[in-house]
């Protein structure tokens, strides 16, 4: 794996990666019979890990390139900073609900309707659709957006 480092305490002998693919934190500790790696904020390192608990650890790390993003751990702070006062508008309009909410829902197709809408009208259906929907604490995602889903509300009441 390869990181950048964000933080160092030579007093405590440990530091605080960052990762290339961008998991939880990686911390390395090293002891005084250890041979010393001199690291710095924003060095770039190589190294193995290793998962204890919780928690990630380096192993054999060796410096790749000193001082290559002394930036980054500030970079980091201000980007959390920003997202936190301005947090990202969904991209999607779907509405998202339980199966038990799914299923009190009067736009949530039934079983007949969902097989209509899937294979067309049949007399035999082959298709054993009485219970399409899983149980427990699944999730379903309604993908109409609002408006589509308003105006599907209406018809089912002006028709019902």
């Amino acid at each position: 794996m390869i990181g950048v480092v964000l933080w160092t305490d030579y007093d405590l002998r440990q530091a605080v990666v960052w990762c290339e693919d961008h998991g939880d934190l990686v911390y390395y500790r090293w002891t005084s019979l250890d041979e010393p790696v001199v690291l710095s904020k924003g060095d770039c390192v190589a190294f193995q890990v290793e998962t204890k608990g919780a928690l990630r650890l380096a192993c054999d790390l060796r410096l790749i390139e000193e001082s290559q993003s002394p930036e980054l751990a500030a970079k980091l702070v201000r980007a959390e900073h920003e997202a936190n006062l301005y947090p990202p508008k969904s991209r999607s309009n779907a509405t998202v609900m339980s199966w038990e909410d799914a299923r009190r829902d009067p736009l949530y197709p039934t079983a007949e309707e969902a097989e209509r809408q899937e294979y067309g009208p049949s007399q035999n259906s082959l298709h054993d659709v009485s219970n399409p929907r899983p149980t427990g604490g699944a999730t379903v995602v309604s993908f109409p957006d609002k408006k589509a889903r308003e105006a599907r509300a209406q018809a089912k009441r002006r028709s019902g």
